[in-house]
C-alpha cells in the first residue's frame, strides 16, 4: 500500500510516494497550466513505472492523495472566477472600492512600491456596479438596531441578477457579532433560487468565513471564496472523479495554506491559495525539532518563485494572521512564507537604472528557458547555471529533458552581453549573482523583520534549484551553514506526508487583561471560557463528520494580544486553554511577556504597561505518527567511490574557470566530506559547492555544508 504526495508549482509538479515498507519513491514532472491534473498523472506514471505497476495499480493501492494546489491561485492570476454580487450595509457601499489606505502596496514587489508615479488600487473581483446596500443596522454589541425587510433583499438580489450576477457575497456590518441578517439574506436568495433551478447561485456569508472585526478585510476574505468558488470545486471534484474512475478509493485530501489539511468537502477555496509552500515548511518544522534545531530558515527555490519560512521552536511567529492574497488583505490564518520572483525560470532583462534585472517574470514549464528547446528565447538562471557549468544538458530532470547549452549561450548574448558589451560567460556570472543576491536579501528581510538575528539560523535549502544556489544565497546573507534535506527536490511534497487535519477558529474579542489607570486585572473568566468551549464543541462537531471522536483531537489556545497604545499586535499560545484562576491570568501575561521580549529584546518591555486580547483563536487537529527518520547505513566506501569525473565550471568568486570535480548524490555515505568547488548531481536537483566551502553527508541524508573560514 502507497501514499502520494503531490505538490504543483509554477514550472514542474512534484510527488512522492511512501510505501508500507518505507520505500520513498520520488518523480518531478512539467507543470500543464491548462489542467492541473495532466502534470499530476504524469508523475503518477513515472512513480508507478518505478514500482512495477500502471497507473490504475498503483492507485488501487493508494490509501491517501495529499494534494497541493495551484489552481485558486492561478484563478486569480488569470481573473477567471464568476460575475458577483456583494449586498452590504447601507452606508457601506464604498467600503471595498476605498480599501485600506496602503492597499495600492499590497501584494506588489518592493521596487514596484518605490515608484509611486504609477502606483494603483488593484482591480476590483466586484464592480462598484455590483455592490448593492441594504437598509438595516447591527450595532457593536450585537443587537439589531434597525431590522432588515425582506423584500428590500428581494428587490436588491433580482437587481442584481439582472445586471449578470452568478453568485453573492454577503458582508453586513458587525455580523460577526450577530449574524441573523446575513442569515435572512441567504433565505432569500434561496427562496428564489432553489437547488432544484440550474440557476441557482452560490452565496457566501462574511460571518461564516470569519468572525473578526474589519469590514474591509471580512468582505475580500468573503469575495475571495466567492470567487474561486465553482471554478476550484468543478475542477478538484473532476480530478476526485478521474482518481476514482481509475482505482483509487480513498479522499482526496488537500493541503491547506494554514498548515494542516483536509477533505474536499471540508476544504474552502480560499485555503488553498498559496498552499503548496507550505507543506515545505511544514516538513522543516518536524525535520527542524526532529534534529535540534532551534532556529530555522527554510528556503524552496523551483522553476517560478523563491520561498522563504521561517521554523521557530515554541512560537507560532511563523504564522500570518492577516496576509494578502494577490493584492487583498483578508483575515485568514495562513504559514507565514515570502516569495519573490526568483526561480530557475526567471527571465533575466537588461536595466537601464540598475543593470541586470532578474524576475519577477518567469518562462514557467512552457515555452520554459532557452535550453529547454521549446520555443524559449528569453534568458533565464537555468540558461546561465549551464552556461556556467554547473549543469549536465544529458542528465537534466533525469535524462528525460536534454538541455540545449547553444540556445541558452544565444539568449543570453543577444538579451545581455551585447547590451552590456560584455563576454555571455560574464553575462550568465551576472545572472547569477543578481539572483542570489535579491534571495539572501529576501531571507535577510523575513528574518530581521520578525526581530531575530539571522546568524541565530540554519538554512534549510530544497526545491530543484535550491542547492544548487545555497551557497550563494547564504553568503549573501553571511550565514555559515546550509542543510540540504534529502528527497530535497521534492521537498515540499514529502512535507504533504506529515500534515494533520486541522481545523482553526478565531473570533475578535476586547478583554482588558490589565489596566494600568485602575491597577485591575481581568475577571471576565466565564465570557473567555464561553468563547474557548464554544470553539472546542465545533471541533468536536467538524471531526465527528470525518469520522473522529472527541478523544481523537488535540487543541491549543492562541492569542492576539497588544500593549496599551501599540498597534502591533503579537500572538502567543496559551499556557493554559480555559482561565479558571488568577494563577492562569498571570501565566497567560508572562507567556506575553516572554515573546515580546524575545522579539523586540527585554530592554523594551515596560511590564507595568496595560495588556489587552484582540482576538481568540483555536487550533485544533487530529494528531497522526511523523514520517520516521531512515537511517543510512553507511557504504564503507570512500567518497572517491561517489566521484563520476570533472567538469569546467565558473564561478562568481573566481576570475577563471576551474576544472570541479563531480560527484553522485546517490553514492554518498555516511561521513563523506567534499571541498569547494564540486557539484554533487542527484535526479533532479544538483547541489553546487562553491570555493570557500565544503559539505559533509550524515546518517539521515542530510547534506550540510559550511564556510571553511567561519567553521
Amino acid at each position: 500500500m502507497m501514499e502520494i504526495n503531490v505538490d504543483i508549482g509554477g514550472t514542474f509538479t512534484d510527488c512522492l510516494a511512501t510505501a508500507e515498507d518505507g520505500r520513498i519513491r520520488t518523480a518531478k514532472a512539467l507543470t500543464t497550466h491548462h489542467d492541473l491534473s495532466i502534470g499530476f498523472l504524469r508523475a503518477v506514471e513515472d512513480i508507478a513505472a518505478d514500482a512495477g505497476l500502471d497507473v490504475d495499480g498503483l492507485l488501487g493501492r493508494t490509501t491517501a492523495i495529499r494534494y497541493a494546489t495551484t489552481l485558486g491561485t492561478n484563478a486569480l492570476i488569470e481573473r477567471a472566477g464568476p460575475r458577483l454580487g456583494l449586498l452590504t450595509t447601507r452606508g457601506h457601499e464604498d467600503t471595498v472600492p476605498i480599501g485600506r489606505c496602503r492597499q495600492w502596496a499590497d501584494g506588489l514587489p518592493a521596487t514596484a512600491t518605490r515608484d509611486l508615479s504609477r502606483a494603483r488600487r488593484p482591480e476590483p473581483l466586484i464592480e462598484r456596479e455590483q455592490i448593492a446596500a441594504l437598509t438595516e443596522r447591527v450595532d457593536s454589541t450585537g443587537r439589531v438596531v434597525m431590522p432588515l425587510d425582506r423584500e428590500e433583499v428581494r428587490d436588491r438580489v433580482m437587481d442584481l441578477v439582472d445586471q449578470g450576477v452568478r453568485g453573492f457575497v454577503v458582508c453586513l456590518l458587525n455580523a460577526h457579532v450577530n449574524p441573523e441578517h446575513e442569515k435572512l439574506v441567504r433565505t432569500v436568495i434561496e427562496e428564489e433560487y432553489p437547488d432544484i433551478y440550474l440557476g441557482r447561485f452560490p452565496t457566501i456569508l462574511s460571518h461564516e468565513v470569519s468572525q473578526r472585526a474589519g469590514e474591509y478585510a471580512r468582505s475580500m476574505t468573503a469575495t475571495i471564496n466567492a470567487y474561486l468558488h465553482r471554478f476550484t470545486s468543478d475542477r478538484l471534484s473532476s480530478l476526485r472523479d478521474e482518481l476514482r474512475g481509475r482505482g483509487y478509493g480513498g479522499e482526496l485530501l488537500l493541503v491547506h495554506n494554514s498548515g494542516g489539511m483536509g477533505s474536499l468537502a471540508a476544504t474552502t477555496p480560499i485555503q488553498t491559495v498559496h498552499a503548496g509552500p507550505v507543506s515545505g515548511l511544514y516538513g522543516s518544522r518536524h525535520l527542524a525539532q526532529s534534529h535540534g534545531f532551534d532556529k530555522v530558515v527554510t528556503t524552496d527555490m523551483g522553476g517560478t518563485s523563491f520561498d522563504v519560512g521561517i521554523v521557530v521552536s515554541g512560537s507560532v511567529r511563523f504564522y500570518e494572521f492577516n496576509p494578502v492574497i494577490d493584492r487583498w488583505h483578508v483575515q485568514i490564518p495562513m504559514m507565514d512564507i515570502a516569495a519573490i520572483g526568483a526561480g530557475g525560470g526567471s527571465i533575466a532583462r537588461v536595466d537601464p537604472i540598475i543593470g541586470i534585472a532578474v524576475g519577477p517574470e518567469s518562462a514557467g514549464s512552457n515555452p520554459g528557458p532557452a535550453c529547454y528547446g521549446q520555443g524559449g528565447t528569453e534568458p533565464t538562471v537555468t540558461d546561465a547555471n549551464l552556461v556556467l557549468g554547473y549543469l549536465d544538458p544529458d542528465n537534466y530532470h533525469g535524462g528525460k529533458l536534454p538541455l540545449d547549452r547553444r540556445r541558452a549561450e544565444r539568449a543570453i548574448e543577444r538579451r545581455i552581453a551585447k547590451p552590456l558589451g560584455v563576454s555571455v560567460i560574464e553575462a550568465a556570472r551576472r545572472i547569477r549573482k543578481v539572483v542570489d543576491e535579491a534571495m539572501g536579501a529576501e531571507i535577510f528581510k523575513g528574518i530581521t523583520v520578525k526581530g531575530y538575528d539571522p546568524r541565530e539560523f540554519a538554512v534549510f535549502s530544497f526545491g530543484g534549484g535550491g542547492p544548487m544556489h545555497a551557497c550563494g544565497y547564504a553568503r549573501a546573507l553571511d550565514a555559515s551553514k546550509v542543510v540540504v534535506p534529502p528527497h530535497s527536490s521534492v521537498f515540499s511534497a514529502s512535507g504533504a506526508a506529515g500534515l494533520e487535519r486541522l481545523h482553526i477558529y478565531e473570533r475578535s474579542v476586547w478583554m482588558v487583561l490589565f489596566n494600568p489607570l485602575v491597577k485591575q486585572l481581568f475577571t471576565d473568566f466565564d465570557g473567555f471560557n464561553a468563547i474557548v468551549d464554544e470553539f472546542h464543541a465545533r471541533a468536536v462537531s467538524d471531526f465527528a463528520g470525518q469520522g473522529y471522536g472527541a478523544d481523537d483531537i488535540e487543541t491549543v489556545v492562541e492569542l492576539d494580544m497588544r500593549s496599551t497604545g501599540q498597534l502591533y499586535v503579537i500572538t502567543i499560545a496559551s499556557p493554559v486553554r480555559r482561565m479558571e484562576t488568577q494563577d492562569d491570568l498571570a501565566a497567560v501575561i508572562k507567556a506575553y511577556f516572554e515573546e515580546y521580549g524575545d522579539r523586540f529584546g527585554d530592554l523594551a518591555l515596560t511590564k507595568e504597561i496595560g495588556i489587552s486580547i484582540d482576538a481568540i483563536r483555536l487550533r485544533a487537529w487530529i494528531p497522526r505518527a511523523a514520517p520516521q527518520r531512515v537511517e543510512r547505513a553507511a557504504s564503507g566506501q570512500p567518497v572517491s567511490a561517489a566521484r563520476k569525473g570533472t567538469r569546467t565550471c565558473w564561478w562568481t568568486t573566481t576570475e577563471q574557470p576551474r576544472e570541479t570535480e563531480v560527484y553522485d548524490y546517490a553514492a554518498l555515505s555516511t561521513g563523506h566530506r567534499l571541498t569547494g568547488p564540486a557539484i554533487v548531481e542527484a535526479a533532479d536537483t544538483n547541489i553546487v559547492i562553491e570555493p570557500g566551502w565544503s559539505g559533509e553527508m550524515d546518517g539521515y541524508g542530510f547534506f550540510t555544508m559550511r564556510q571553511e573560514d567561519n567553521s
